[in-house]
């Protein structure tokens, strides 16, 4: 059975409680964002809505909504209301019946939610937040006018985007009064980034969860709001939230046998003529329903139609327009193939721009300190530290690829640290971006440089990267944490590791045996001690350089 998209949407704008002032129109943008969601031309789900309801009815919904569902599901739940924090920091979402005085007798409890989530089946979980949040602090007091959303909400599988993550408004005797009297615009940035199909950042036809962060962080920082979304994010795969109405981006195309260059407003043609579009996971699709990368129907190419017409009101698209793509199910980073690109680009961006479009789908780029480990490791490989921000993912990609690009060998060293992270197939497809015709394995580009050269170091990371990860001891993440414990103390460091992905786990292992004389000993002694001698006996023949990689 194929996987489900569902969505329920929560709205409370008026409360019984006159100290909760109302909010703007959290029905209205609720409607909106389910007109879009349940488009099956953009968001395809099955919308289901609470508006204005009592606590007990949207407990039951949302217990209800995360109940008996499928590993391959995707579930996004969206809650626009006041979020309240109580003398002991603890968030609540207000109900309509929500008493503030008995927040935990009648809110949602954001652990209620959390719960309900860790309980669920499915892997993918998006979580929107557009809350307007207020310290229940007596007026004048000191309290933490952050709101933790990440603390309380955030987890394996899922991702979290709220509208902000600061308190917007006090308590004045009894009643709430706004701090900034802003509207919010989380809501409505997010209906416009799905229904116009700008959301698309790299325009292949599919809006996944870090494109719509990434627009609406932009939409609201252009209009100068205050608020600052933020996103929290630990995902398997790429999650796609929806599908755009615009048409993906032409492919680049040859002139006279030269190098490729595309030309702006030139239609998406392949070298054949035909139209291309792009199928789930960024591989290529071929129209008419042809087979699509990952063995199911790809949809027909796109025509002439499809454009978006912006008149007197709200975008649309033309009635002319085909339908879009299919919105694939999850697919696993590893199994993602980058469209590739006839040839290399005159330019000398490309690189970059191939590179970031390829790189903005994978694992390790997901959340901020995956990201942050990646470059801790790719600073060692160009040999000098790699500054990110952490806040938006392309920025950081961005970021990660000129650090990459800016070398003498290329992007050899970058394509060595994506093979650690994701391993050697995952790393020659996004190799294949720059050559398509470049066929040998990239595993050719990494040959050991001798136990005396100082370029071993990064070779080393990447085969006993992959030599550990085939160890019954890393598949589960307590068994990593106590491999980390014999290995830390052995090397007399703390060893820090998130429990989340096994390849990022790893990494880290092994980058810190490799960071301390005497470390590989260390490493070889704490696979002996978890995994027996045969397990150990390899490891350190891959060490000497008598070992074959695996």
């Amino acid at each position: 059975m194929s996987a489900g998209r569902y969505a329920l949407l929560v709205a409370t704008g008026t409360y019984d409680d006159r100290a909760l002032s109302r909010l703007r129109s959290p029905a209205r943008d609720a409607h909106a964002l389910a007109e879009v969601l349940g488009d099956p031309r953009i968001g395809d789900f099955e919308v289901s809505t609470v508006v204005d309801g009592r606590h007990r009815e949207v407990t039951r919904a949302i217990e209800r909504f995360f109940l008996d569902r499928r590993r391959d599901d995707l579930l996004l739940l969206h809650l626009s209301c006041h979020g309240l924090k109580n003398d002991r920091g603890e968030l609540h979402f207000a109900a309509a019946d929500t008493d503030r005085r008995l927040l935990a007798s009648t809110s949602v409890p954001a652990p209620f939610v959390q719960r309900q989530m860790n309980a669920c089946r499915a892997r993918s979980v998006v979580l929107l937040l557009d809350c307007c949040y207020s310290g229940a602090f007596l007026a004048g007091s000191k309290g933490d006018t952050t709101v933790h959303v990440h603390d309380e909400l955030a987890g394996h599988g899922r991702a979290v985007l709220t509208a902000t993550n600061r308190t917007e408004y006090a308590w004045e005797g009894e009643r709430i009064t706004a701090l900034d009297p802003e509207p919010s615009r989380f809501t409505g940035a997010v209906v416009r980034g799905l229904r116009s199909g700008e959301a698309d950042g790299n325009r292949d036809g599919l809006i996944d969860v870090h494109e719509l962060y990434d627009y609406v962080y932009e939409e609201l920082h252009s209009a100068g709001a205050e608020q600052r979304p933020q996103m929290w994010a630990e995902l398997e795969h790429r999650v796609v939230v929806a599908r755009s109405v615009l048409r993906p981006l032409p492919p680049v195309r040859r002139e006279s046998g030269g190098p490729p260059v595309r030309r702006r407003g030139e239609p998406p043609v392949r070298e054949s003529g035909e139209p291309a579009v792009q199928g789930g996971g960024g591989a290529s699709v071929g129209g008419g329903g042809e087979p699509s990368a990952r063995g199911g129907r790809g949809p027909a190419a796109h025509g002439g139609g499809g454009a978006l017409v912006r008149g007197g009101g709200e975008p649309r698209v033309r009635e002319d327009a085909a339908a879009p793509a299919p919105v694939p199910h999850p697919v696993p980073s590893s199994e993602v193939a980058p469209a590739p690109v006839a040839g290399r680009s005159v330019s000398a961006l490309a690189p970059l721009a191939l590179l970031t479009r390829a790189m903005t789908g994978l694992t390790c780029m997901a959340d901020a300190e995956s990201r942050r480990r990646f470059a801790a490791v790719l600073g060692d490989r160009v040999g000098r530290p790699v500054d990110l921000r952490g806040v938006r993912q392309r920025e950081d990609v961005v970021a990660l690829v000129r650090a990459g690009l800016d070398q003498d060998d290329g992007p050899v060293g970058l394509i060595m640290t994506i093979a650690v992270f994701e391993g050697e197939k995952t790393a020659h497809r996004v190799w294949m971006t720059l050559d398509p015709d470049d066929g040998p394995p990239v595993r050719r580009r990494f040959v050991d440089p001798g136990p005396d050269s100082a370029a071993r170091g990064p070779w080393l990371l990447l085969r006993l990267t992959e030599a550990m990860c085939a160890l019954s001891c890393m598949r589960d993440p307590q068994e990593r944490l106590l491999f980390a414990s014999v290995l830390g103390e052995e090397l007399g460091r703390r060893i820090d590791l998130r429990g989340t992905r096994m390849r990022e786990d790893v990494v880290a292992l092994v980058r810190a045996a490799l960071q301390v004389p005497q470390g590989e000993e260390a490493l070889v002694l704490a696979v002996r001690i978890l995994e027996g001698d045969p397990a150990a006996e390899d490891i350190a023949r891959l060490i000497d350089g008598t070992g074959r990689p695996p």
